[in-house]
């Protein structure tokens, strides 16, 4: 059979190649080099025993998930350019951001990422943030602090204290900055090793330290304003306990002007709570409800009084019980604002704040103390600290 006269170069270039290297490594798919096979990835694990809740991968669909699986690896890794399958159909906008809020640990990971077409190849490329040598020596540092927490949170058996113990530590080891006074506010190790840190790094902190106490959670996005109208992006947490969830931001819990006061106003809350400063949240959150866990519940200090003996016993016991417990903080939330309202004039004016603060050793004479506090109208809370 006659050649083509394209056959007949082919032919000649091959002989060439072989002729010069003494061998010939180049496999021959329909004109093309072979690509490689991205069907045979790893799924990233996820849920009790594994490290991780991956709730955004869940969310993916098939494309963005082969996608996600493919790079996360390599992320970790610092890969320069990763080859990976098409996209074909979803976006890279969504796998970025899911690869970002599932992985607190990546914080090696920029802001930007692009996936391009070279020859028959497709590519992703990811920003680093940081050198990989940098990445894995920090990330030591981080893991030695987390293992630090987990092991003091561990000695509890209820879920509710060991999650309380972690957002309490984070509350009296980090400082809130914004994210242009550090390079590592939006960290974990912002967070956990410099103790500064923004909403994001609290939030991310909180998830990854929740993680490795095998305690179901995920990051949650939006905006909030404290004071209800002017409206910023902020980050906080999800987390279920006992197979009910509930909101937890620790960012709001710590008193930027007050040193190191404790507070719990958004400890364990639900849907209605979260929504009264906080809107436009972009994950897939369930309608909760429940109150259980809620940190004034749980500790017996959401009240339906406001004056009377039995209210000045309830501020008596929980001063008490926090000078006993070396704590510089009570707090009571109250069913409405009417009886917030009762209870502040209660405190105040009749008196009661100055006898439990004697009896409690506070006040060792009159007029020899000042009373401290912070309000929530829209909680009805009250936190006194001394």
């Amino acid at each position: 059979m006659k050649k083509s006269k394209l056959a007949v170069i082919i032919a000649a270039v091959v002989a060439v190649i072989v002729a010069v290297t003494g061998c010939l490594a180049v496999g021959v798919y329909n004109g093309f080099l072979k690509p490689a096979d991205f069907n045979n990835y790893i799924v990233p694990v996820s849920g009790e025993g594994t490290g991780y809740f991956r709730h955004c991968y869940e969310e993916l669909n098939e494309s963005e998930k082969k996608l996600y699986s493919i790079v996360l690896p390599e992320i970790y890794n610092q890969t320069a350019k990763i080859e990976v399958s098409q996209l074909e159909d979803g976006s890279l906008t969504n796998v970025l951001k899911a690869l970002s809020y599932d992985n607190p640990d990546m914080f090696n990971i920029g802001l930007n990422c692009k996936m391009y077409k070279s020859g028959y190849k497709h590519f992703f490329e990811v920003d680093y943030a940081i050198e990989l040598s940098t990445y894995k020596a920090q990330l030591q540092e981080v893991e030695k602090i987390a293992q630090v927490i987990v092991d003091a949170a561990s000695q509890y058996t209820d879920v509710y204290e060991k999650e309380k113990y972690v957002h309490d530590y984070i509350i009296n080891h980090c400082t809130y900055v914004e994210p242009t006074e550090s390079a590592n506010a939006n960290t974990i190790y912002g967070c956990l090793v410099e103790g500064k840190a923004a909403c994001e790094g609290y939030s991310r902190a909180f998830q990854y330290i929740m993680n490795k106490l095998d305690i179901d959670n995920r990051i949650v996005t939006g905006k909030a304003a404290t004071d209800g109208v002017n409206y910023l992006p902020h980050m906080w947490n999800f987390v279920y306990l006992n197979g009910k969830g509930y909101f937890t931001d620790v960012t709001w819990d710590d008193p930027k002007s007050e040193g190191n006061v404790l507070n719990h106003n958004y400890f364990n809350v639900n849907t209605r709570d979260i929504l009264l400063k906080h809107k436009d949240i972009e994950q897939t959150i369930p309608l909760v409800t429940d109150t259980e866990h809620n940190y004034f519940v749980r500790e017996n200090v959401y009240l339906d009084i406001g004056s009377g003996d039995a209210f000045e016993t309830a501020v008596s016991n929980a001063v008490f019980a926090a000078r006993y417990n070396n704590q510089n903080s009570v707090e009571f939330r109250f069913i409405d604002g009417a009886v917030a309202a009762q209870a502040m004039n209660s405190l105040f004016n009749t008196g009661v704040i100055y006898n439990v603060y004697t009896d409690a050793g506070i006040f060792v004479s009159s007029g020899a103390g000042q009373v401290y506090y912070m309000t929530d109208d829209s909680l009805h809370t009250i936190c006194l600290f001394f």
